[in-house]
């Protein structure tokens, strides 16, 4: 595995020109007079194969719609610019969640972003944002921060907004952890331990919380499906052959495990995996009952 009622959103603060099917965002002159903008290439829906063959289906499942990508020569460092603009800001939240690894918030102000030496994701709007260096030295980091803030600058934010199941306060600490799978690609990549559960069905929304404990773990998903026959097969796969919309039903798997699912309506499920050793697995598995 890698390591909602109330919306809970988040709003990055910027002003400027919308995220469009029409308009990739990517930088000019004007926005960086010191930098310099190199090639700058748009590839639109499966046009991405010739970009990032191989890598593209991911995207795809995600919703993918058009590419914008720059090389920039700014402080004497080569930067990377790659805004991928999908259909939502959910789905763009949710490529951000599996590609992030190693790597923290750029401030309490910009929630969905993780910088490390080399990389700067983000979300902005309904835009995925890739913004890579060579050198990983704090020169090109704070290259990279200050093409982040003047991207900002041109992308009308939107709120991505959690399935009411994350308002609870308990899991505040964990809202970070959030990952959203959109398809079988997106599980093995989100959260591989639930791989097996999704294999019959192609197309859903998975948005699932892990939360650690040690060597112990637990994860909480709203789960949406585009069909009543897609959510029964995912139960009998986890384990419930008979789950009716409303019951909150909890069985035991294997020696150490335990799993809880609620059929909200035909279509959306709650669902929860504890270690049977986990602390406080019962108060978590509840939340499930609401």
């Amino acid at each position: 595995m890698k390591s909602l009622a109330i919306t809970f959103a988040f709003i990055l603060p910027a002003v400027g020109g919308l995220c469009s099917a029409q308009d990739v965002p990517v930088l000019n002159r004007t926005d960086l007079p010191s930098a310099t903008i190199g090639s700058t290439k748009h590839y639109a829906g499966k046009a991405l194969y010739g970009y990032i063959d191989g890598g593209a289906e991911l995207y795809l499942e995600y919703k993918f719609d058009r590419l914008g990508r720059q090389e920039i020569r700014f402080r004497n460092e080569k930067i990377v610019l790659e805004v991928y603009q999908m259909q939502g800001a959910y789905e763009a939240y949710g490529i951000f969640s599996v590609q992030r690894s190693k790597c923290v918030p750029v401030d309490s102000a910009n929630p969905h972003t993780c910088v490390s030496r080399y990389q700067l994701q983000a979300v902005l709007g309904k835009c995925y944002v890739s913004i890579a260096n060579e050198t990983g030295s704090r020169e090109a980091q704070q290259a990279s921060l200050e093409i982040f803030y003047v991207l900002r600058s041109k992308i009308t934010p939107q709120a991505v907004a959690f399935p009411p199941l994350f308002s609870n306060a308990r899991l505040k600490p964990h809202l970070s952890k959030i990952v959203v799978a959109f398809g079988p690609l997106g599980v093995q990549n989100a959260y591989d331990g639930w791989d097996s559960l999704f294999k019959k069905i192609p197309r859903f929304v998975l948005s699932v919380l892990p939360i650690e404990r040690e060597s112990d773990h637990c994860a909480l998903a709203n789960i949406r499906f585009g069909s009543a026959s897609q959510s029964l097969e995912f139960c009998r796969a986890a384990g419930f052959a008979d789950a009716q919309v409303g019951p909150f039903q909890i069985v035991k798997v294997g020696e150490g495990m335990i799993r809880a699912l609620r059929r909200v309506t035909e279509t959306e499920i709650l669902f929860g995996e504890t270690a049977v050793s986990f602390p406080e697995r019962d108060i978590y598995l509840r939340m499930l009952k609401r």
